[in-house]
Formats: structure tokens, sequence, C-alpha cells
């Protein structure tokens, strides 16, 4: 099955933006998000390809969902960088080694992540590459001073310490973010125009309307109030490539609204992106 909307593949040479999936959960605690692809291109079955909001019919976008890469993969495949992607996880700790190939490739130099967790440990239970530790990781590979956090409601003491003392990483946690309003984020984005990453861990989403993640974070965003933000960052930013991480349909509700939920917000990415290429 692929995400609603999708070119054939027959057709798809005509495809402007890629859909991969990344099925793996290896580094999560809590196992389950590996089936996070499978399911959220199950709910984009049950939404409409029109954005009512955009008059905006998605499959006029062109975009083509060529079904999932192993994580290995990443080191071993060419991968063709002529299309903007969204990635689908899989936990958040697939962010780090498509950055890396992004980078080794020239195609990112700036991450900015919408999680509720700053991910910034340096090892958690013995893994140095859990999803809570991969943040840390992408700014020892890009520059502490190359990451930008947004939404941040949640940390050790450890990583705050670690973030406070590190004045060159910028963060908009989700008190800023109330207080100043998504719009808040333009002080820092869009000064440069550096090929940015986009990471969103879904669990940036208030659990009411995404339980099913592996670490659900009370007082979250609205729907909205992210959608508002992702249209905010791509369009000052030269986002390249995107991730919608830690959709875990084992711990969701019975209507999996936490796959429906992503499943628009790729949705929403795809219909940025768009827009954002009329720009150039």
């Amino acid at each position: 099955m692929k995400l609603s909307g999708s070119l054939s593949e027959a057709d798809k040479e005509k495809a402007s933006y890629e859909i991969i999936g990344v099925p793996y959960d290896g580094n999560a605690s809590k196992k389950g998000s590996r089936e996070g692809p499978k399911a959220i291109r199950s709910a984009s079955q049950r939404l409409e390809t029109f954005l009512w909001h955009k008059k905006l019919e998605l499959s006029d976008l062109l975009y083509y969902d060529r079904g999932d890469m192993k994580l290995e993969h990443f080191a071993k495949e060419k991968i063709d960088l002529a299309r903007k992607k969204v990635f689908i996880g899989g936990d958040h700790s697939i962010s780090y080694p498509i950055v890396k190939y992004l980078v080794e490739h020239g195609e990112v130099a700036k991450v900015i992540a919408i999680d509720a967790h700053a991910d910034f440990r340096d090892s958690y239970r013995g893994n140095k590459f859990s999803n809570a530790c991969v943040m840390r990781r992408i700014a020892e590979l890009i520059g502490f001073e190359n990451v930008i956090e947004v939404g941040v409601r949640s940390s050790s003491e450890e990583e705050y310490a670690l973030i406070k003392d590190k004045d060159k990483i910028m963060i908009y946690d989700a008190g800023l973010l109330i207080e100043k309003g998504v719009e808040c984020v333009l002080e820092e984005i869009g000064k440069g125009k550096e090929k940015t990453y986009l990471s969103i861990d879904i669990d940036v989403l208030d659990p009411s309307i995404a339980p099913g993640v592996e670490n659900p974070e009370p007082c979250g965003m609205s729907l909205e109030s992210l959608i508002s933000l992702i249209q905010t960052i791509i369009k000052a930013e030269k986002v390249v490539a995107s991730d919608v991480v830690e959709v875990n349909p084992r711990l969701d509700s019975a209507n999996g609204i936490t796959s429906i939920n992503s499943a628009r917000l790729i949705f929403e990415i795809l219909a940025c992106y768009r827009k954002s290429d009329k720009r150039y």
C-alpha cells in the first residue's frame, strides 16, 4: 500500500517529491514504531487528498511513495537527491543516518527538530544511538550551532545543563511558543539559505491527539499549531527533506488517531514543498 495520492509505479519518473518508509525501532525501548510507515499509509487512505483549506488536490503535486528502505541501506544505496523527500519512521534514531547521508552528499547543513524531548543524552541504557540521543549525535555531526529545537518540554537535568552551556544551540521551547506564538521561530530561522532537514517527532503533539508514541508528554501542541509551525519553517527555510517519526501503532487508540494525524502532517509537508518551490 502506498500513501494516498501517490503516483503509480509506471509514472514514478514524473515525481517531484518522494516518500520513503524506514520501518526501524531497534533503538526504541518500547517496540512498535517499525510498524509506523504501514499504519500511516493505511490511515492516509481514510483522508481526502483534497486539502479544503488550501483548495489543493494533493495528487496534482506529483509525489511517489517508493516503499520502505532498510536503515543500513542509507550507507549503501544511491538515493535520488534531485527530489525533496519525506521519510516515515520508525523511531527517532533513524534521523541520524539519514542526515549523515545527506550531509556527506552536500545536501544538508542545518537541522530543525520539532519534538517534545531534547533527545540530547550522550547515552541511554548503554546505547549512544538511542532515540533519546539522536539530536546529540546530529549536533556532533553538523555542529551545535546548526541545530534548532522547537517545542521541547522535557529533558533530563544533564541534557538541560549541556544545552544551556552550549549557547549556540537555539531552542524554542513549548512555553515560548505558547507565549509568543509559532511565528517567534522566525527570529532565528530563515536568516540563511542553508539546505535544511526538518525532523518531526509526533510526540510534540498533545497525548490526547497523539497517544500512539513511546514517550507521551503532557501539555503538547495542537495539530493546528503544529501545521502552522511547519508552514512557517518551510516558508522561511530551504527544507530539502523531512521526517515524521515515533508513531507506534501498538500504543495508539482504537481509531488510529496518531497515524491519521501523522498522515495529515505529511500531506501538509508536501503542500508546503510545492509552495516553497514556486517561491524559489
